[in-house]
């Protein structure tokens, strides 16, 4: 039962980024319908994951549903996505203080990912980047023992915003160099556990990335 599953959910990740890039990239501008039968051919899947990557669009704010009238594209909101991450950046300042002294554990993992995110950079593969972050992030959040913390944080489907964000930092011309280094002050701060500064990282972190949805 785990396998057919799981392939499922592989399968709406890479639809829900194919989704992602074409609304992004005006292959399917504000308005357009996407139709869950057409996509599906499309893709040569049942009408399952594409229905449940649509559905992560629409937490994210991309696409609109409504009853009798299908989905359509909506579009990226900046406002409402620098919003999403000024409430990310509350949520993860507080679980960072909870979490602190942070077990040894919880560093290994972070240190991990960092060195992914790393290696990611290097590789200029994007898609690595953002994965290892969000596992990164997420890690912080469970770090922090409060199950509604975590369940805030998965409603607001960063796996979606954190590919906007990303290709915003792109087309800025801007690089993922100091999103790096502020990481990695972050873990040097959490290894001697000084709450002020990691959650001062933290708040440096959202800061750079609501930065990218600025008006133009």
């Amino acid at each position: 039962m785990a396998e057919p599953a799981l392939k499922r959910t592989c399968m709406r990740d890479r639809i829900r980024d194919v989704l992602v890039s074409r609304i992004l990239d005006g292959t399917y501008p504000a308005g357009t319908q996407l139709k869950e039968l057409t996509l599906a051919r499309e893709f040569n899947v049942s009408q399952a994951p594409i229905r449940e990557a649509l559905r992560e669009l629409e937490g994210s704010g991309l696409v609109t549903s409504e009853r009798y009238r299908g989905t359509r594209v909506r579009g990226a909101d900046l406002a409402e996505m620098r919003e999403s991450y000024e409430l990310r950046a509350t949520l993860e300042v507080r679980a960072v203080q909870l979490a602190i002294p942070c077990p040894p554990e919880v560093i290994e993992h972070l240190e991990q990912r960092m060195a992914g995110m790393i290696s990611a950079v290097e590789q200029n593969d994007p898609e690595q980047y953002i994965d290892e972050a969000l596992r990164f992030h997420r890690r912080l959040i469970e770090a922090s023992g409060n199950r509604v913390f975590v369940d805030v944080w998965d409603s607001l489907q960063f796996d979606v915003r954190g590919r906007i964000a990303l290709r915003r930092i792109a087309e800025r011309g801007d690089t993922l160099g100091p999103l790096i280094e502020m990481h990695q002050r972050l873990i040097e701060r959490l290894l001697v556990g000084d709450e002020p500064a990691a959650a001062q990282c933290i708040r440096a972190i959202f800061e750079h990335v609501c930065s990218v949805f600025s008006a133009e």
